[in-house]
């Protein structure tokens, strides 16, 4: 039976439907490191003064205060997981929490916990995954979080679409109210991801709101789930005006005595990043939580903000349509040529001002599919023409490239583009608004090759299972999984020890890069920027975790 418990990390939902992004994946989480990847790093003109608030930090949390930031965006559906874009889940987090969540503990150590669940196990002889509930968690409307509850949000997220692996459930019981028993046909060491981080939410909510039809896909109960949301987090929500603001207010029946230290946060919503940092340096508010730039970051550290930098990023990627029996990408020398062409790492320097690591391969070098030994393929045009001229492309191979038309996307794309053309490539780039972008990444497919991130989870086969393999949470609609691929997947989730998922992990990764399946570009980490007074971690755990119960500010 595996228990719960940290797993070294080894150096060594748009809808879900099963098909369509989730988040964060995936990936603060999905919805943030789109904006931290794509942010507005154009140079502008920013106040010279220095931030005069910078208190002497206490000994320890100190509760009040209310928490001032900017985010770039907000939900367009708060609590019904089969209508949760990409980001969605990520802006919930004050308020939702999930049976299981991600941790990583001081010495970097990454794996799961039981968080509204006391304990958990997964029985791969017996197949059953069993959650033991903690006692008296409530949620914002007073109900109280029991089996029951719990049971009600699985079915509701099968109903929806979205629960992964749906097809393996045989039933859910609930012996009694502090236990829910999952039985499945057959083992995955993805169910706790894909069924231990589950949002739970308050089921007396919907039903008071779901009108005549109580059904966990009720229309009336769906429309009034767009924006409201009762969940068991330290925030209740307190307002919401689309595209303006969203705030918070403290829960003070949470579950964690002593927390939330905050009274509450107020998020500004504003896509421009000039005003954000105008906003941040004249003291307005406390907190820069996206849409900031690798330009922002020298900027604003070089004025004595406080910048920090967590272990999760986007590894950024060029991706060719591989599903289109017809496309050049099917020709592995035409893939091959394209990283052959690209001079990644002075691409990396000049666009990410120092901050970018170049990719050579496709898991980066602390993560689980790093390979040491690995040949790959370095800058070489010359290589990329001769190549390009074996595939029949001696004049030149046309290409159109979906770029996301937002500045830092742009830039990329042109940089890529000039060295494309230089290797023999004829480059058009194709710049499309956020929703055109994401609607082909993640539903109509592109027909051509795309600039796109994937993610990073809690570890790389996790990761891989979300982006690259043959049942992800985030498909990418355009590319393909062979069969030789999708008969490693089925026997990649059956391996239950450490070593072995590992030593797999590699296995795949170095499969898509031998078949240069897509072409790696470079790393951008995850940053925060906000005053020296406000003390948090919110990206410690990942993505898909925010602990904002921990976040405190020093009086200012």
């Amino acid at each position: 039976m595996i228990q719960t418990g940290i797993v070294n990390s080894h150096k060594g939902e748009s809808i879900k439907m099963k098909k369509l992004l989730l988040v964060f994946l995936s990936i603060m989480m999905i919805g943030v490191m789109i904006l931290v990847s794509c942010g507005e790093p154009e140079e502008t003109t920013q106040p010279t003064t220095q931030p005069t608030t910078q208190p002497t930090t206490t000994a320890g949390p100190v509760s009040g205060g209310i928490l001032r930031g900017v985010i770039t965006g907000g939900p367009l559906m708060m609590s019904y997981r089969g209508q949760m874009g990409p980001g969605d889940h990520s802006y919930m987090f004050p308020a939702v929490e999930y049976l299981v969540e991600p941790y990583v503990d001081e010495q970097g150590n990454r794996g799961w916990i039981p968080f509204l669940c006391e304990s958990y196990a997964i029985d791969p002889v017996g197949k059953t995954f069993t959650y033991n509930l903690r006692d008296g968690i409530k949620f914002h409307d007073g109900s109280i979080l029991d089996a029951e509850v719990v049971k009600w949000n699985i079915q509701q997220q099968i109903d929806s679409g979205w629960w992964q692996d749906a097809d393996k459930v045989v039933s859910i019981d609930t012996p009694d109210n502090s236990t829910v028993v999952i039985h499945f046909t057959e083992y995955s060491n993805q169910y706790e991801f894909n069924w231990g981080w589950t949002a739970i939410w308050s089921k007396a909510a919907w039903e008071a709101n779901a009108g005549a039809d109580k059904s966990t896909t009720s229309e009336q109960g769906i429309a009034w789930a767009v924006d409201h949301v009762v969940g068991t987090g330290p925030f209740k929500l307190k307002e919401y005006k689309r595209d303006v603001s969203i705030t918070w207010e403290k829960f003070d029946d949470y579950w964690q005595e002593g927390k939330p230290y905050l009274d509450g946060m107020e998020f500004q919503i504003i896509t421009e990043s000039t005003t954000a940092s105008s906003l941040l340096q004249a003291g307005d508010i406390d907190m820069w939580n996206q849409g900031h730039s690798a330009q922002d970051w020298k900027e604003l550290e070089e004025k004595g903000f406080l910048i920090k930098g967590y272990w999760p990023g986007l590894p950024m990627a060029l991706w060719g349509n591989t599903m289109d029996p017809e496309s050049k990408w099917q020709d592995i020398r035409v893939r091959e040529a394209l990283e052959y062409a690209l001079d990644k790492e002075t691409m990396a320097q000049a666009l990410g001002l120092g901050y970018y690591v170049a990719s050579a391969q496709i898991a980066p070098s602390t993560e689980w599919g790093y390979i040491s030994n690995l040949p790959t393929r370095g800058y070489d045009p010359e290589k990329a023409r001769d190549l390009l001229a074996q595939a029949g492309y001696e004049d030149g191979c046309p290409v159109t490239l979906l770029v996301q038309a937002v500045p830092a996307s742009i830039d990329a794309g042109e940089s890529i583009k000039g060295y494309m053309d230089a290797a023999g490539f004829n480059v058009t780039l194709d710049l499309a608004d956020t929703g055109r972008f994401f609607g082909s990444v993640f539903g109509t497919g592109w027909d051509d090759l795309v600039m796109m991130f994937y993610g990073m989870d809690v570890n790389y086969l996790a990761t891989y299972m979300s982006w690259f393999s043959s049942d992800p949470k985030s498909n990418l609609a355009s590319f393909a999984r062979p069969p030789e691929q999708v008969a490693m997947d089925k026997e990649a989730v059956l391996i239950a020890d450490t070593q072995g998922q590992i030593e797999m992990t590699e296995r795949l990764c170095r499969y898509l890069y031998e078949e240069a399946r897509l072409c790696p570009l470079w790393w951008v980490p995850s940053k925060t920027v906000s005053y020296k007074y406000v003390h948090h971690e919110i990206l410690r755990h990942g993505f898909i975790r925010v602990d904002w119960e921990n976040v405190w500010m020093d009086p200012h």
